[in-house]
């Protein structure tokens, strides 16, 4: 893992393919190291699975609320793990890196529901 600091914004590069108990420890620490850290991206650019310690580290980051929660650059089976879990709903997931940077262009859950004409 790189990290990278911009102001108060802290960008973490995960660089393997799949994100483990032992990097999920080391984003845990990073978020106790730095307490007046207003956001954490993670970049996810390499990762392609993610395991039940990561859900388990995002729900712990949602409750904290001294950061916001973000992933950008999330490849496309992530973003559907993301997904059919509901987690998505809970953490901003951004397009790339400028789009976390200047919080703009969050990817949304919609659900289109069919509505019968009575």
């Amino acid at each position: 893992m790189n990290i990278r600091d911009i102001g108060n914004i802290c960008i973490v590069d995960v660089c393997k393919d799949t994100i483990s108990q032992s990097d999920v420890r080391k984003l845990r620490e990073i978020l106790k190291d730095k307490p007046r850290l207003r956001r954490l991206g993670v970049n996810m650019r390499n990762v392609r699975q993610v395991d039940n310690s990561f859900y388990n580290f995002v729900k712990d980051w949602i409750k904290d609320k001294k950061s916001k929660a973000a992933l950008f650059n999330t490849e496309t089976p992530v973003f559907l793990q993301f997904y059919v879990s509901g987690m998505d709903s809970f953490i901003n997931i951004y397009l790339d890196k400028n789009d976390f940077c200047n919080d703009k262009r969050v990817i949304v859950k919609r659900r289109l529901k069919l509505l019968k004409s009575a």
